[in-house]
């Protein structure tokens, strides 16, 4: 790696600020491009996963969605690459470990990542081809597609609004969650541009004219308001010179006022807003009360990084003194919270959920009579403590689960450059963190509920109601606006509207030329390990009669430690409790500890520890059968791996599961809390019914987390204050049985240290020993249910699918292929170009599931008969071998996924109990790399044979659904 100098100039960028940030082993380097004004941050170290992006201040002026949809937009096509989706040919065949863009609301970023060099130089180049040079300027129909547009086949027809942006936010504001972050910006910022919904209302989408769209485009994209970003072990100079040359040397500086005004205090301000529930259901206890709060400027780094523990330690912790004040008043079922700081003056959130309106006046008092007293008694200081050791693990583990570690810091330097303040402020903490922790014991976190919350002088109350009629009142208003416009339409005018949908249909249906997709940079074979990636090593021991699995890893001085238990020890009527089990156990007080010292002590000695539940499928084809295990977690640091695992036998055997008043509590909060998200698990729930239909694990799945979990948990909060007790019984039953040596497996991930000073402790774990009977697994019915969930969501999730091996088929590494294709090619142009959902896909496992699902789509039988028309598509596939090679490329990039020390470990657990060998995953990868066009088109027939048997789930819109009702099984509310 070289090492650049400041002040010297490299390719027309001059290096302003060089800094070493030993938090994340890392020199940053900050530069400007004189010329074009860019603003340009390297962040060099030694990972090879290297990231790349782009990022625009983009503050909305109005609610129309223009920078979302300029963000979907500027990827169709560039002057370079002419070609209709780039993004999507290069989701095809590249090796990327990321390809996206983001929208928030006050910028656009478009970020990628790779491990392969050439591949992350191709990345580069089609991106900042598609963000400078887009071809929306020459394609209207590349707006009106990603956006908006009259809809209109044939002059007869109703007219219909069409656009992925305008379907996919129709699905997101029917989320009641969203409506309520979207009321309390504009509650908050009243006068700035947080009062605007920059992804776009649905309601204000159609207002955006092509013009506008442009003229955003023109003034915003421009190098004098970008900020370029690159991490990891690359070559920087040739990167600053590719940049320059290809790109920024043909642009002058600009003067752009993208600033984002600060908002003047408020004072307290209120706010009333509805959200659409169906007719059918009842108004009570389903509004949401929140009380919300400015918090400063983004600028100061400690001032957040304390709020965010504030913010843990009153609210998220199973001792959270303002949570359980909360929670004991029975205001509301459930409280929630948030601390937003990707915004110029961060924001705090405090909400009561399945509660009523006439709550509001007793939930500000009671929160601000809570906090007075915290204020002046003081927080508990091992409360404190613990939350501060839990932020600080966080921070050093620095996992951040599917994203590149590059482009989380992406995410986090934002957080001061966008306000012109230093890139570095968010990549070190270790100052914030001392400071916090030094000053913690002196009334610190007092003093900050003191300023910033009880003497706000910038704080709002929100409530947000249900209202029957709003989703059908909002439906019928846009049709008669449409109905209305059409009328005033000459006949000229109406026939210009049919040409304009044949236009934009025409444009989706013609294939690229072979010239342009030629255009396009790619890899080759040859750029390709032909070795599948060993993943974390297993060594299997027996220690005190336990198995227990060891996988050596990079993880620094952290275990991550996980126990699996087999609950086939557990008859079918204890199961849906045992997704109970996991939230139950950890929010009761135990025999040594009550609930503040128990939650104090988890956060001071340990990352974290938690319960779920797991299934594990058969990793050979065909074999039908699954693993249902419920495991615990830890996360901790070396040198406390003891106390952690004393902890854990605290936690199993000592729980005070007699507590009735908790359990009641836990319950209504966990049956709230699923209900809350119904709306927003459209896709899980269709996906797994359908799975409960023809699969034994979809059939357990369901039990423990699906529609039929939420039926359970829903009918038990109706009458858990008569049925505590029997509850306690029950969970006492499940943990005599399940906590054991005869069913557990231990997994150890972590180094050689670690791993020896587990087996030194593992003694404190002190499991029981007994005999156990397994019984046998739960089957499904195979019969297909074909549900229908109403809801008052402007849109729908298909699904449809079922098991390939019952019906005489074998899995193959070369299906992994056919899933890329059909997802990429067949379901992306359907279901999504033409069809205006937000997404389609195909999901498939070795066990055979095969499932078609679309998300956000403003379709339904429709999107069905695509799905039934599949294996058409596949017989008549024809790939000359460069596009095999692509697909094949974007495949093995989806098994070559990097992972963090924590999910290699995971990934290890899973093969080890799925039985999958290296050799299978060679074998596997050789099917990949040895797939034909012929072989694609072998699959119709396994693809016509799954879809004929007519396996589907819907859930969405109410009146979309009963205008098929003789296409479904039964048909249901989704919310009772």
């Amino acid at each position: 790696m070289s090492s650049l100098i400041t002040g010297q100039v490299y390719s027309g960028f001059q290096v302003m600020r060089q800094e070493y940030i030993r938090e994340i082993e890392s020199s940053v380097y900050t530069m400007e491009h004189q010329q074009s004004g860019a603003r340009l941050l390297y962040v060099q170290n030694q990972d090879d996963n290297k990231v790349f992006s782009v990022t625009f201040r983009t503050p909305p002026a109005d609610s129309t969605g223009v920078f979302h949809i300029l963000e979907h937009s500027v990827l169709c096509g560039s002057d370079k690459y002419p070609v209709k989706e780039p993004f999507v040919e290069l989701l095809k065949g590249s090796m990327k470990t990321f390809l996206n863009a983001f929208t928030f609301g006050d910028k656009t970023m478009y970020p990628v990542a790779s491990r392969n060099e050439q591949d992350f130089a191709n990345l580069m180049e089609v991106y900042l081809d598609s963000v400078f040079q887009p071809n929306i300027y020459s394609q209207r129909e590349i707006f009106e597609q990603e956006g908006w547009h009259y809809e209109l086949p044939r002059s007869g027809d109703e007219l219909i609004y069409k656009g992925v942006v305008y379907n996919e936010m129709k699905g997101s504001y029917s989320s009641p969650v969203t409506v309520l972050i979207d009321r309390i910006k504009k509650s908050l910022y009243p006068d700035t541009v947080y009062r605007h919904s920059s992804g776009g209302d649905p309601e204000h989408i159609p207002a955006l004219t092509y013009e506008q769209f442009l003229e955003a485009h023109s003034r915003y994209y421009h190098p004098s308001n970008s900020y370029f970003y690159l991490y990891g072990d690359l070559n920087i100079e040739a990167r600053l010179q590719f940049i320059h040359e290809e790109y920024l040397s043909r642009y002058n500086r600009k003067d752009i006022d993208t600033g984002i005004a600060l908002q003047q205090p408020t004072g307290i301000t209120e706010l009333t807003a509805e959200y659409p529930i169906l007719e059918s259901e009842t108004a009570a206890d389903k509004t949401y009360v929140s009380l919300n709060y400015v918090i400063g400027t983004s600028q100061d780094r400690e001032l957040n990084l304390a709020f965010a523990i504030l913010k843990s330690m009153l609210m998220d912790s199973n001792a959270a003194p303002l949570k359980q004040a909360l929670l004991k008043s029975g205001l509301g079922k459930d409280v929630v919270s948030f601390y937003s700081d990707s915004m110029v003056q961060p924001m705090l959130g405090i909400a009561l959920t399945h509660s009523n309106p006439t709550a509001k006046e007793a939930f500000v008092n009671l929160v601000r009579t809570t906090l007075s007293r915290l204020a002046a008694d003081g927080l508990d200081e091992k409360l404190v403590l613990a939350a501060v050791n839990s932020k600080e693990f966080e921070l050093r583990e620095a996992d951040f689960n599917q994203y590149p570690k590059g482009l989380t810091y992406n995410m986090e330097v934002m957080k001061a450059w966008l306000y012109d303040g230093l890139p570095s402020t968010y990549l070190e903490y270790e100052a914030a963190i001392s400071a916090i922790r030094e000053q913690s014991t002196n009334r610190y976190f007092e003093r900050l509920i003191e300023t910033y919350l009880l003497n706000s002088d910038h704080c709002s109350v929100v409530v947000l109601k249900p209202l029957q009629t709003l989703a059908a009142d909002k439906e019928a208003a846009a049709r008669s606006r449409l109905a209305a416009y059409k009328a005033s339409l000459t006949p000229v005018q109406l026939e210009e509207l049919v040409l304009n949908t044949q236009k934009l249909l025409a444009r989706q249906n013609r294939p690229d030329a072979a010239e342009d997709l030629q255009k396009l940079p790619k890899l080759s074979l040859q750029d390709i390990d032909r070795s599948a990636p060993p993943g974390a090593p297993t060594q299997e021991h027996r220690l005190d009669g336990i198995t227990v699995l060891h996988h050596e890893a990079a993880a620094g001085t952290i275990a991550y430690i996980k126990l699996y238990w087999d609950t086939r020890v557990l008859a079918a009527e204890q199961l849906p409790y045992l997704e109970l089990l996991a939230r139950v156990l950890g929010q009761l007080e135990t025999a040594a500890y009550s609930i503040e010292e128990l939650t104090s002590e988890i956060g001071i000695t340990t990352g974290g520890i938690r319960f779920q539940n797991e299934i594990f499928g058969s990793g050979k084809a065909g074999e039908g059968s699954y693993q249902p295990k419920f495991s615990a977690r830890i996360k901790v640091m070396q040198g406390n791996i003891g106390g952690s695992l004393k902890l854990l036998h605290e936690l199993l055997y000592n729980s005070s599961l007699n507590n009735l008043s908790k359990l009641q509590e836990i319950v209504r909060r966990e049956a709230s809390g699923m209900e809350a998200m119904l709306n927003q698990k459209g896709n899980e729930i269709a996906a797994g019914r359908v799975l409960s239909y023809f699969t034994d694990r979809g059939m357990y799945e369901e039990q423990l987390g699906g529609m039929a979990y939420y039926r359970f948990i829903k009918e038990l909060a109706g009458r858990i204050d008569q049925e505590a007790d029997q509850l306690a019984d029950i969970l006492k039953g499940i943990c005599g049985v399940l906590f054991n040596t005869q069913n557990v497996t231990l997994s150890v991930t972590g180094t050689l240290d670690t791993y020896a000073e587990f087996t030194a402790h593992l003694a404190q774990l002190d499991l029981r020993d007994q005999q156990v009977k397994f019984l046998p697994l739960l089957p499904a019915l195979d019969q297909a249910g074909n549900e229908g969930f109403m809801s008052a969501s402007q849109v729908q999730y298909v699904v449809k699918g079922y098991d390939f091996t019952k019906l005489g088929f074998a899995y193959s590494g070369k299906l992994q292929v056919l899933k890329r294709i059909l997802s990429l090619t067949y379901l992306w142009n359907a279901v999504r170009v033409k069809g205006g959902a937000y997404g389609g896909n195909l999901v498939l496992r070795r066990d055979g599931v095969l499932l078609f699902t679309s998300y956000r789509d403003p379709n339904l039988q429709e999107t069905l008969e695509i799905y039934d028309r599949a294996y058409l598509f596949a017989g008549e596939f024809a790939a000359d071998e460069e596009e095999m090679t692509k697909a094949i490329i974007g495949t093995l990039a989806m098994v070559d996924q990097p992972l963090s020390p924590g999910a290699q470990g995971r990934q290890a657990d899973r093969y080890y109990f799925e039985q999958i060998t290296g050799a299978d995953l060679q074998q596997e990868r050789n099917e990949i790399l040895s797939t034909t066009s012929e072989d694609i088109r072998q699959y119709a027939g396994l693809l016509q044979a799954v879809t004929q048997q007519n396996y589907f789930c819907v859930v969405g819109n109410e009146s979309k659904l009963k205008s098929v009702r003789d296409l479904f099984g039964s048909l249901e509310e989704l919310v009772k």
